[in-house]
């Protein structure tokens, strides 16, 4: 995969540009842009100097070609909350004490960082389907508002107490329901003028305090959990497994044997770790595969299916219909999923 840099990755998508639409201070935002490219098809929402400090981007974008960016972070002293309602985020990032060399943001789950003057790789695939809630906070605001967190891991309660903090990277959980409602009413609230500012103020706060309030119950939660280092390390191995055998899974028990770990241990592990049970994982890693499949319109419907492991047409339909508010014949048109 070739590296660009912010520039040429710039350039080019401007010399392969298809269109482009622009709106400013359209429902409480201060940007709105459509645009399509070789590259890929975007839409982007901004609004900035929210309640004291934070900025908040709304991302909607469908990659075609695989590509990787050097980016340079800056040394703006801000925190950054993401929410990933679908896709795929990988990062190389070698060299930085505390922070994985390589790592991936995915889908249904929520992050909380802080990671100012570094140099990373990101990277972009073709197919993948990108929608991401994301919050830039400023320092001061976050030590106003969380200043009791005194359960918070210790990485963030330096930074809270501006006391040297340390670079972090945290995949606080999964993406709650209220979380998701929160941001499907940020996404697609109906207010203009100061109502729509005042409104998306209103709901960042919340959702951020929902995010601070879930690190700190799953710094708890973490403390008293059973699992043993070697049983999360096989739990882990057996998301693996399903991940690599889509078309052909294992069964349960078949996975516990492989693992070598027990039935209960496997499920509870699960749920603990990834927030969510063996089965609906695997569902919702084939629908994932289907979606980009459609997309690419390379294969039938009933082809799609049975690489996703489905030899039933009607309930790979249903399956993907419950995930995404859309039909395959829908997807394979080139609509856009309802659910986010």
């Amino acid at each position: 995969m070739k590296l660009y840099s912010p520039e040429e990755i710039y350039c080019l998508y401007k010399e392969s540009l298809i269109y482009e639409h622009e709106e400013f201070n359209v429902r409480g935002f201060d940007k709105i842009c459509t645009a399509k490219s070789q590259w890929n098809e975007e839409q982007s929402y901004c609004a900035r100097n929210l309640s004291s400090g934070i900025t908040l981007f709304l991302k909607d974008e469908q990659t075609f070609i695989d590509h990787q960016i050097m980016v340079e972070h800056d040394d703006d002293n801000y925190l950054t909350a993401k929410f990933y309602l679908s896709g795929y985020h990988s990062v190389i990032c070698p060299g930085i004490d505390g922070i994985e060399p390589e790592y991936a943001e995915t889908k249904g789950q929520n992050y909380l960082f802080y990671l100012p003057d570094i140099r990373e790789i990101e990277q972009s695939w073709a197919g993948d389907y990108l929608q991401r809630l994301s919050l830039f906070i400023d320092l001061s605001y976050v030590t106003n508002l969380a200043s009791e967190l005194n359960t918070a891991p210790e990485k963030l309660q330096a930074l809270i107490e501006n006391q040297n903090p340390q670079r972090f990277h945290f995949n606080v959980g999964r993406i709650i329901p209220q979380m998701r409602t929160i941001i499907q009413q940020i996404w697609h609230h109906p207010y203009q003028g100061a109502i729509a500012r005042m409104y998306l103020e209103a709901k960042v706060t919340e959702l951020l305090i929902l995010q601070l309030s879930q690190l700190t119950e799953s710094g708890l939660d973490r403390a008293k959990t059973t699992l043993q280092s070697k049983s999360i390390d096989r739990v882990h191995h057996a998301r693996e497994i399903l991940a690599a055998r889509l078309e052909n899974p294992p069964s349960i028990l078949e996975l516990t044997r492989q693992v070598r770990l027990c039935d209960r241990t496997l499920r509870r592990g699960f749920r603990e770790l990834f927030g969510t049970t063996i089965i609906g994982y695997l569902t919702s890693l084939r629908m994932e595969q289907a979606e980009r499949l459609l997309r690419e319109g390379k294969l039938s419907i009933c082809e799609v299916a049975n690489s996703v492991g489905y030899s039933h047409l009607g309930h790979f339909s249903a399956a993907f219909k419950r995930q995404f508010g859309i039909t395959p014949s829908q997807c394979l048109a080139g609509e856009k999923r309802l659910k986010i």
